[in-house]
């Protein structure tokens, strides 16, 4: 919990989602003001303006002597600001315009101490690309009645999704409020949760509310969709965090990280109540690591070759113990890209693991090209499908491991079944 309370100048539902999200203690009192541009006003001095000013007016207003904090978003295309539809015919006409187009986000953020008159502004920018859309594809979504109170006329976090090939900074950003930035500014002022728990927590609400879109926009469950919190070169301490704010799988990508990290996760979670997470290993594996990872991971998803599935086995059996496999599946010729049995090796590869008795085979795994676009990834993730289909189908092989921070929703589009999460919920690694 939070040492300090504060006031959220914003009757903005998503930035009340965002702030809870991350455990934090606040009241929310709306700021009523003109958010019109002044003349020749940029926007980003236009965005940071109008948060101050919200603070100011709650603090005037409402009497309330603590720390206030506001914001103001707008939509930026071609330095024209898009600001919130009146009808469905302006919704129609904001829409058209962004449709096919990259445009800006810019979020400013202000908090004021109204006792001391002191306060920190900050401005985010994020780019978000648009796919182009039919008139009537469009026609149906303001007829959701989404688009209207919405900057740009679109919701990220809803059906708007559908529209979003990619997002360059940050997500929460679009939905309303930079959560890394907002933090920093609350940490500074003693609004302060451990910094680990509180910048963990809120980065996984907002992932788990985009796996939800996603796999809505699909027609299916998040609840089918396995979030695996990569912890490469995060520290235990991080990792542990993320157990404590709900992730119950990690995936590790070297076999000497996992041997030193698991039992100092499990250190840290004792006298919590809360089981070790499940433990994924996701990156190459030589034959002579093998030993170091099957007597801890629970699952393998980058077996590409029969030797190292038969010393895999060999292992598995010596710890009394029975692994989940993945087949890492190579579906580009990237000369840097070594791992990943081709598709025609899979039959083969899927026939040998079915007679080592300590394997279990569960799925298929890829990594999209590294410089692919969203279309191309978009394919990656359906030849995945679709070869897992020609090799029995999800009875046979029901886990899909596919997706990663920047194309996670596209991946739960395609049938992914485990994606695997690291940036978007412990930031950037540690070098």
């Amino acid at each position: 919990m939070s040492s300090r309370t504060f006031t959220l100048a914003s009757g903005s539902p998503r930035r009340r989602a965002l702030l809870a999200a991350a455990g934090l203690r606040f009241h929310c009192k709306p700021a009523q003001l003109d958010e019109s541009a002044q003349p020749g006003e940029q926007p980003d001095a236009l965005v940071t303006r109008l948060a101050l000013a919200k603070a100011k007016r709650v603090a005037r207003e409402k009497l309330d002597h603590g720390l206030l904090l506001g914001a103001d978003t707008i939509v930026v295309l071609n330095g024209k600001i898009l600001g919130k539809p009146r009808d469905a015919a302006h919704a129609l006409a904001m829409l058209t315009r962004l449709s096919g187009c990259t445009h800006e986000v810019r979020t400013g953020v202000a908090l004021l101490d109204a006792a001391s008159g002191r306060a920190e502004t900050v401005c985010v920018t994020s780019r978000v690309t648009f796919r182009r859309a039919s008139e009537n594809v469009l026609r149906a979504y303001i007829a959701t009645g989404e688009p209207f109170d919405k900057a740009g006329a679109y919701a990220l976090q809803g059906e708007g999704a559908r529209f979003i090939e990619r997002v360059k900074g940050s997500h929460s950003n679009v939905i309303g409020l930079p959560m890394d930035e907002t933090l920093a500014l609350l940490a500074r002022a003693g609004v302060v949760q451990p910094a680990t728990q509180r910048d963990i927590g809120a980065r996984l609400g907002e992932v788990r509310e985009r796996i939800a879109a996603a796999a809505g926009r699909a027609g299916r469950s998040a609840e089918d969709i396995t979030l695996l919190g990569v912890g490469k070169q995060q520290p235990a301490e991080a990792v542990a965090a993320a157990v404590r704010a709900g992730v119950t799988c990690v995936g590790e990508n070297y076999a000497q990280e996992l041997r030193d990290k698991a039992p100092a996760v499990s250190e840290l979670l004792a006298g919590t109540g809360l089981e070790a997470p499940r433990w994924h290993f996701i990156g190459q594996l030589q034959r002579n690591k093998a030993r170091l990872v099957a007597p801890i991971a629970n699952c393998v998803e980058s077996v590409d070759r029969e030797s190292l599935a038969r010393e895999l086995d060999t292992r598995a059996r010596a710890a009394g113990r029975k692994l989940d496999v993945l087949l890492q599946v190579k579906l580009d010729d990237e000369a840097q890209r070594k791992g990943g049995a081709t598709p025609d090796e899979l039959p083969a590869l899927c026939d040998s693991i079915h007679r080592l008795d300590h394997l279990n085979l569960r799925g298929l795994m890829t990594v999209p090209p590294a410089d692919g676009g969203g279309e191309s990834t978009r394919r990656a993730f359906a030849r995945l499908r679709e070869l897992r289909d020609e090799l029995g189908g999800s009875k046979e092989l029901p886990e899909l491991s596919m997706g990663m921070s920047s194309d996670f929703e596209v991946a739960i589009e395609e049938g992914a079944s485990i994606i695997r999460i690291g940036t978007a919920i412990f930031g950037p690694r540690r070098k």
